[in-house]
């Protein structure tokens, strides 16, 4: 007996393929098309239905499948094949991967006429429209074992007891159990994913609901901003929804006249206190913050909280994100062994990036860290970065490596920007060129200017302010104690004098310092009192500036914000009082920084165009254009939409992104 060409064509593909890839396929391929509509699919979003006696039709199906004893009649076999849910079910998968809405009414294009004269679709036009979807979308396998296993002529004659009824009935039996014991595994893995995931493109958040009875995921609720919710889900006595159209597409209502708190909540809390799990960026990858709202009033509320720039980097991250984590990112001159390293409470993770593919960094590796923090307190976040900068210090120091790491969020952007002096200004080097003192004392305000430079070219804050202070300090002692470079020195104090002073001096430290930090207090009464450096660099500080000026007051006189002057910032820093482990100190020493520089950079040009404390000194309109890139989150670190940035952007983290 030959087979029709239809039959052959079945014969072959079910030979093809192992019937359990049929279905993996189909799932994967929704669920990676489908998003959202691929969860609107497992959950079978349909009208409400909770009358006595009703039974989900998946239960009741997959009961009626695990008998035993199921016999081979016509009667049973019409009976499974009748369910409309699995036809429905593979409809929807397959419009989830084509990229297409979940229909409640997947069969609509087939019934014809008008309302209310409407005419139903046969069997035979539902299993060939279903069979035809099956292949449009490349799922041959599927589609043949669909049609061996409906039979649309079982449906309308009597086949009696037949091998060949008997065969399509083991199909049936086959292929609905194995799509249902699929879906079900489905619904158990969507029960162990995150429990809340934020919509594309809006604040509103979609929390997935299960039941143990239904299998794992058995609903919907969406949490919009203005405190309202929608919902929809089933259990095995009912089909339940709140605020939803049918569609397609499914659509769940805002059905609230309040204001939108204008950021992500679930039951009056912030998403990061919930929070979601892991992290914002893909491994290996630094991207801007793409939040789907008006972030304005959480800038300022993380502003008012902290004016740690690290610490309101990572306070936005919490708020835009909805993760509750510090990124960061570090390069170094060091190969980590494994891929990923972390610490024993797996609180702090390092991933190894791959070699950057720009070649002039062939000796630098490139990380991508982790930090999981509990509360998202200030206090917290600070001891965090406090901690990290300790333990990646610890890390590198046996091997002598050098690093440099950053909170990928940090709300300040940093740099000057390209200098843009015109021709005209550019006469002041003329001048300085012509008035400098060469050879001899001229040799000391030469380092003074190389120290400032040295200043300006670092990346850390500490090495910096030294060098500034360095600047002002080497130049003024010189001066004091000889130096010729135009500045009237101060008569010099008769030794008796000079004792009346140190001993004073003596005392006011011993006064401040003795009782609860001595040996601090010997460091300073030495330095300070008997070698009389901060005297003497004050004396020529007044001689320069002018008395009471506000660059000797911020030098010399603790202000009433920090309690501190620079001069005592530049003794803790030379005697290792302050250190970059320490979140505070690091802030302390970015927030002075500039102004000593200022005062370092003004000091020299007194000093070398010889300049009365009444006289200004040589400036400029100080124009500059800063250059921003989109595709660089340093300064792009929040947007909207990633519609803004340009096709094809790469995130990978670069290694000059790490300072």
């Amino acid at each position: 007996m030959s087979l029709s060409s239809r039959e052959r064509d079945i014969a072959m593909a079910l030979e093809q393929s192992a019937s359990d890839s049929d279905f993996d396929q189909l799932f994967e391929r929704a669920r990676k098309g489908g998003g959202v509509q691929f969860l609107l699919t497992l959950v079978r979003v349909d009208g409400i239905q909770c009358y006595d006696g009703y039974e989900d039709e998946f239960l009741v199906l997959r009961r009626e499948l695990d008998q035993p004893t199921l016999e081979r009649t016509l009667e049973n076999y019409r009976r499974l094949a009748s369910f409309p849910g699995p036809r429905k079910l593979l409809l929807n998968l397959v419009n989830c991967a084509e990229g297409k809405h979940y229909d409640i009414s997947p069969f609509r294009t087939l019934v014809t006429g008008t309302f209310p004269n409407l005419i139903q679709p046969s069997a035979c036009e539902i299993l060939a429209f279903v069979t035809a979807r099956l292949r449009s979308a490349e799922f041959d396998q599927l589609a043949a074992r669909f049609e061996e296993s409906y039979r649309a002529e079982f449906f309308e004659t009597e086949p009696g007891s037949s091998p060949e009824f008997e065969s399509t009935f083991d199909e049936l039996k086959s292929f609905l159990k194995e799509l249902l014991d699929r879906y079900f595994h489905e619904l158990a893995l969507a029960a162990k994913e995150p429990k809340y995931l934020k919509l594309p493109g809006s604040l509103d958040v979609l929390e997935l609901l299960t039941d143990e009875e239904m299998g794992g995921l058995n609903g919907l609720r969406v949490h919009f901003p203005q405190g309202c919710k929608a919902e929809f889900f089933r259990t095995s006595k009912g089909v339940f929804g709140l605020n939803f159209e049918f569609g397609p597409p499914v659509t769940f209502l805002m059905m609230s006249m309040g204001p939108s708190a204008n950021e992500y909540r679930v039951e009056g809390k912030r998403l990061y206190e919930i929070p979601l799990p892991g992290r914002y960026n893909k491994l290996g990858e630094w991207k801007p913050l793409v939040y789907p709202g008006d972030a304005k009033q959480l800038i300022k509320e993380c502003q008012e909280l902290s004016d740690d720039p690290d610490v309101q980097g990572v306070l936005l991250y919490l708020r835009l994100t909805g993760h509750r984590c510090i990124e960061f990112a570090l390069r170094a001159n060091l190969e980590l062994p494994g891929e990923f390293t972390g610490t024993e409470s797996n609180d702090v993770l390092l991933w190894k990036c791959p070699p950057p593919d720009d070649p002039s960094s062939p000796n630098v590796r490139v990380y991508d860290g982790l930090f999981d923090i509990k509360t998202g307190e200030v206090e917290e976040i600070e001891q965090c970065l406090q901690s990290l900068n300790w333990l990646l210090a610890m890390m590198f120091f046996p091997y002598g490596a050098t690093y440099s790491w950053r909170n990928k969020y940090r709300m300040v952007l940093g740099g000057t920007g390209l200098l843009q002096p015109t021709h005209e200004e550019m006469k002041t080097v003329d001048s300085l060129l012509k008035r400098f003192p060469y050879g001899g004392d001229g040799n000391i305000l030469s380092g003074g200017i190389d120290w400032y430079n040295m200043g300006n070219s670092s990346s850390n804050p500490f090495t910096s302010f030294l060098s500034y202070y360095v600047a002002f300090e080497s130049v003024a002692i010189s001066i004091f104690d000889g130096a010729d470079l135009g500045i009237d020195r101060p008569e010099k104090l008769t030794k008796s004098e000079r004792r009346a002073q140190a001993t004073k001096c003596i005392e006011e430290k011993h006064d401040q310092l003795f009782a609860d930090a001595p040996i601090k207090f010997i460091e300073q009464a030495y330095f300070e009192c008997v070698k009389g450096l901060k005297s003497k660099a004050m004396a020529i500080a007044n001689a320069v500036f002018g008395e009471s000026h506000p660059y000797v007051q911020a030098l010399f006189v603790k202000s009433a914000d920090a309690g501190v002057s620079l001069s005592d910032l530049r003794s803790e820093l030379a005697h290792g009082g302050m250190t970059l482990l320490n979140q505070q100190h690091e802030h302390l020493i970015r927030q002075r920084v500039h102004e000593m520089g200022n005062i370092a950079r003004e000091f020299l040009l007194r000093v070398l165009f010889r300049l009365r404390p009444d006289e200004s000194v040589p400036a400029w309109s100080q124009h500059f254009a800063l250059g921003m890139s989109t595709a660089d989150p340093r300064t792009t670190m929040w947007t909207t939409t990633d519609r803004i940035f340009p096709t094809g952007t790469s995130w990978k983290i670069r290694p000059e992104w790490c300072e």
